[in-house]
């Protein structure tokens, strides 16, 4: 009790994004390597994905890539390792990865299971996220339904650096793996056509995004460049006509994308327009 006492008054101000309906798909950083945890409660299902030595990602909005194993390391050294961790990764494998975990140990669902009521564990989940997340994993582990994904070696090409060092970094296949993999139901069944307008001058950007809301249920219609259509805000900012409460949570809440008012040059319909600033 002293323990959650004093984690609550820590973690007081964080905000929670965990849910029964949506889930999470939550990155974990062991001594030996980073996997996903795919938590989807209505599903009952808990999906683990363990990722080979070995892999090298590119570091978002940057033109450098680094070792998968040395990600977190390096964004301490920025002081800022959640969001160059979840980001980073995320955007090469085309999947929405919105919190992180820093265990010690083995990146295990167990192990997992044992560190998130630590006071040294180093995570940007919120004591509300941690006592519900402890809680399905421990259900998901007792009764037996973790269920361990293997990333096919097709999705990878192996790259030598002049220094000889071999990495592997993901390829186009890697969509094509993760699409059916990480839908979240809610999600899913809304049904909700998207439309991409990407406006950063960032080239690709707008295709990154695509795969990660497609890998997570979204039905993306348009990705565009379209430099005439000016928004107010900056980063990722949608509008919508209609509501759709699970979609718009993902964007919200997982992706951090802010809703703003109708845009003049908005034509009416059922679409959720997004653009990238």
């Amino acid at each position: 009790m002293i323990v959650l006492t004093v984690l609550l008054i820590i973690d007081l101000s964080k905000r929670g994004v965990y849910s029964g309906k949506m889930g999470i798909n939550l990155a974990v950083v062991g001594d030996s390597g980073v996997s996903l945890l795919l938590l989807r409660p209505e599903e009952e299902m808990l999906g683990w994905v363990k990722l080979p030595k070995g892999v090298r990602v590119k570091v978002y909005n940057s033109e450098g890539v680094y070792p998968l194993e040395s990600l977190w390391s390096y964004g301490v050294s920025e002081k800022k390792p959640y969001d160059i961790l979840e980001k980073s990764l995320g955007q090469s494998m085309g999947v929405v990865i919105s919190r992180t975990v820093k265990i010690s140990g083995n990146s295990l669902p167990e192990n997992v299971l044992g560190n998130l009521l630590s006071l040294r564990l180093r995570t940007n989940l919120s004591i509300r996220d941690r006592l519900l997340i402890r809680q399905f994993i421990a259900d998901a582990v007792r009764s037996k339904k973790v269920l361990e994904l293997s990333v096919p070696s097709s999705v990878f090409d192996k790259v030598t650096d002049p220094d000889g060092k071999e990495f592997l970094e993901f390829n186009l296949a890697m969509g094509l793996w993760t699409k059916n993999k990480f839908i979240v139901e809610p999600v899913f069944s809304e049904n909700a056509d998207v439309s991409i307008n990407n406006i950063s001058g960032v080239v690709g950007a707008g295709s990154i995004l695509s795969n990660q809301l497609e890998s997570a249920g979204m039905h993306v219609t348009e990705v565009k460049a379209d430099t005439d259509e000016v928004v107010e805000n900056s980063g990722c900012v949608y509008y919508s006509g209609k509501k759709y409460e699970m979609t718009e949570s993902i964007l919200r809440e997982q992706l951090d994308c802010r809703r703003i008012a109708k845009p003049d040059f908005v034509e009416e319909d059922d679409r959720i327009r997004i653009w990238i600033k």
